[in-house]
């Protein structure tokens, strides 16, 4: 009689502590979705991996995928703004190369036209005539 009620007990105990696991990751994760500070964010991402540490595999892996489908939407619009960042900065990138690569075109133009003096540049052209900016 005894050990079935130590084994009731302790099936019970297991159950209240699965249950209060799950909604302790429950909390964690609303938690980790709600805060707008970084550091805040870190935190609770630290608190979360410590209790993921004590569930079993099972458990563990269905918080992990609850914290993936909850943070999705956040997620994509991260990785939207790093695909505007990187195209924003690209195109900078590109912007500038080119404005060296012309202002590189007209010292060569310049130095050329230095070294042949006998050369008569066009009366109608600019200072830049090289690369036909005006």
């Amino acid at each position: 009689m005894k050990i079935i009620t130590l084994s009731a007990t302790l099936m019970l105990l297991g159950s209240l502590s699965v249950a209060l696991a799950e909604a302790s990751v429950d909390a964690q994760i609303e938690a980790i979705k709600n805060t707008t500070s970084q550091q805040e964010r870190v935190r609770l991402t630290n608190e979360f991996k410590t209790t993921l540490s004590t569930l079993s595999q099972e458990e563990r892996e269905a918080a992990i995928e609850k914290l993936r489908s909850g943070m999705d939407g956040d997620g994509v619009k991260v990785r939207e703004r790093v695909r505007e960042r990187v195209r924003l900065n690209q195109m900078d990138e590109t912007r500038e190369r080119q404005e060296n690569q012309r202002m590189n075109q007209n010292q060569v133009g310049s130095q050329f036209m230095q070294q042949n003096p006998s050369i008569t540049p066009d009366p109608s052209g600019t200072p830049n005539r090289f690369m036909n900016n005006r």
